[in-house]
């Protein structure tokens, strides 16, 4: 009987180490790409974007934990890239539908209009209001207005799917061991003693 019990609890662990090697990889791979955080491709150009919060350790770009404001900073070593013009626009994700009727004014949170960043480094100011799925949507021009423009999505308030999967995964497995033993008890109870 002690074996169904080690089997879950060993069961439970494995998950937790699976989460914990997985969140891992996740932490090593941006190692890997001198902590980068997250990217935004306008075109060919790659845009490193950042989401401090106030009172926050570090910063956090796609799963931001709670609303309230926030200072989103895109930078790009790009040379090329810091001699056009750039259009910023953090908005709330509708869907489609408000992007395809052109009209992004009743869901934008914070704007900037084009203009040249010679640093290679935009910053700008939103306030997350409420918890849902926002946007930044990034516009950049060349000298022959040649258009591109890129999207990163982000939750603000919403846990990560990963960690909800694996809370309801262990509560499965920890679940059906319980309930396991609790049969087994009854089954033990229910048998004639063996006479001797």
């Amino acid at each position: 009987m002690i074996g169904i019990g080690r089997l879950a609890a060993a069961l439970t662990l494995g998950i937790m180490q699976l989460g914990a090697r997985a969140e891992a990889q996740d932490t090593s791979l941006m190692d890997m790409n001198m902590n980068m955080g997250c990217m935004l491709m306008a075109g060919t150009h790659e845009m490193q974007v950042s989401v401090y919060r106030s009172g926050a350790m570090d910063d956090s770009c796609q799963d931001i934990p709670s609303p309230g404001p926030a200072v989103i900073t895109l930078s790009s070593a790009s040379k090329e890239l810091r001699d056009m013009t750039a259009e910023v626009r953090i908005v709330r994700d509708t869907g489609a539908g408000t992007a395809a009727s052109g009209n992004l004014d009743p869901v934008t949170l914070a704007y900037l209009p084009p203009k040249n960043y010679p640093t290679g480094v935009i910053t700008l100011t939103a306030i997350f209001d409420e918890p849902g799925k926002y946007a930044v949507l990034v516009t950049v021009r060349d000298a022959k207005d040649m258009a591109m423009s890129g999207r990163l999505g982000m939750t603000v308030g919403q846990a990560s799917r990963q960690w909800i999967f694996f809370f309801i995964l262990s509560g499965v497995i920890a679940a059906a061991a319980f309930g396991y033993y609790f049969w087994e008890q009854r089954r033990k109870k229910k048998l004639p003693a063996a006479s001797g």
